[in-house]
């Protein structure tokens, strides 16, 4: 006997465990058993497929996919000299890809673009206050816009200032 047909003695679907087992034989047993004058070869078959799948170990799943250890870096701060950083950015912005918001008010600016692995990316680029007259603080968030890892946000960055 195997674990497929020990499940198709009881009735039950492949993916059965613990429980739903139990219930099942009991319900069967109930049944068939021969005090209940039920047929003596029925309730003998019942039995060695309760006892198989009790004897033997739950269906294996195979191992869900682990998260990497350490995830890929999504976030970046860059210091700039002051001046006109976010049209600078939005500048920039457009030569990486499409330039799909951009708000001056708030300095922000977002830019969708695929990766050269083919992994559509966003990249959100906030120009941030910043203490010291002499800087300004930038932020760079990414991600994927579909499955697939997407690029260091280090390499993005550094082609988007490169392409100038």
């Amino acid at each position: 006997m195997n674990r497929d047909s020990a499940l198709e003695t009881l009735g039950l679907a492949r993916d059965a465990q613990g429980e739903d087992i139990t219930r099942a034989y009991r319900r069967l047993i109930r049944k068939t058993h021969p005090d209940v004058g039920g047929d003596t070869a029925a309730a003998a078959r019942i039995t060695e497929a309760y006892a198989w799948l009790q004897q033997t170990p739950a269906v294996e799943h195979p191992p869900s996919a682990q998260p990497p250890t350490d995830p890929p870096d999504r976030k970046l701060v860059l210091l700039l000299p002051p001046g006109d950083v976010f049209a600078h950015l939005c500048e920039l912005g457009r030569q990486l890809g499409e330039l799909s918001y951009a708000d001056p008010q708030a300095e922000i600016m977002q830019v969708t673009f695929t990766a050269l692995n083919s992994v559509p990316c966003q990249l959100v680029a906030t120009v941030i206050p910043s203490d010291h007259p002499r800087e300004s603080q930038i932020e760079f968030t990414l991600e994927p816009l579909a499955n697939g890892q997407p690029p260091p946000i280090a390499a993005v960055v550094a082609h988007m200032f490169r392409t100038r």
